[in-house]
């Protein structure tokens, strides 16, 4: 039985949230609506996104105690995701009431389809969203939701969200960047990685970063754990500190 602050995120659904590049703010703010349907058993992720049905009205207060930030004293958080602007891949509605005290919302009709978990080969991510609370930046809870889907596979792996030659180049400060939030992942789930960039065979640009994870359960063998040279420098991270 999970716990009372897990809730259940399909694959399809995390690709979806990794496209929109949201904001923290807004990321906090869908996995808060969407743990909040996933957890009430007479609510459906699919009946609130479906075009012409009723939207979910909810206590702010609520949506805070799911994903809001301990320090957070206001909601002010939830109002600036709904002004930043950049969520409708995910909401056909954002609303706060006059008092600022009620939102009602309605996922996007694209999220109806990719939630449904009916078969056994549905794979999904079992998160926690005391987790989602506690993180402080967009990039640590798109990876933090990857670490959590692959954590229990022989030979998990995934690669870092949204990396891109021209937009989001893997770069010696990106790079420095990702391995702090690698860590600290790490360092929370109990999770050891190779992180292991690759080349795109025409232009030699770095194209993808592949992630490898080490896990109690883990199956690698021998030799298939770090890339065959010639490869970009890989990096280790392990017990919560990252090796370059």
């Amino acid at each position: 039985m999970s716990a009372p602050t897990e809730y259940l995120m399909t694959k399809e659904i995390v690709a979806t949230v990794e496209k929109t590049k949201a904001s923290l703010q807004l990321l906090r703010l869908f996995h808060a609506c969407y743990a909040y349907v996933d957890r009430n058993k007479h609510l459906s992720v699919g009946f609130i996104a479906m075009t012409g049905q009723p939207s979910c009205t909810v206590p702010c207060s609520d949506l805070a105690a799911i994903t809001g930030s301990p320090a957070a004293k206001s909601n002010a958080w939830i109002r600036t995701a709904i002004q930043e602007g950049g969520w409708g891949s995910l909401f056909s509605k954002l609303d706060l009431d006059e008092s600022g005290n009620l939102l009602s919302f309605k996922f996007a009709p694209r999220i109806g389809p990719a939630s449904l978990r009916n078969s056994k080969e549905t794979v999904f991510a079992l998160l926690d969203s005391d987790a989602i609370r506690t993180i402080s930046s967009a990039n640590e809870v798109l990876f933090y939701t990857r670490a959590v889907m692959v954590g229990q596979a022989n030979q998990p792996s995934f690669h870092i969200p949204n990396i891109c030659p021209t937009t989001a180049p893997w770069t010696d400060n990106s790079k420095k960047s990702w391995l702090r939030i690698v860590a600290r992942v790490g360092e929370r789930l109990g999770q050891d990685y190779v992180v292991a960039p690759q080349f795109d065979p025409m232009t030699r640009e770095i194209s993808q970063v592949r992630v490898k994870v080490v896990t109690a359960n883990s199956r690698w063998s021998a030799g298939y754990l770090f890339p065959r040279p010639p490869c970009p420098p890989v990096a280790v991270v392990h017990g919560g500190n990252f090796f370059a």
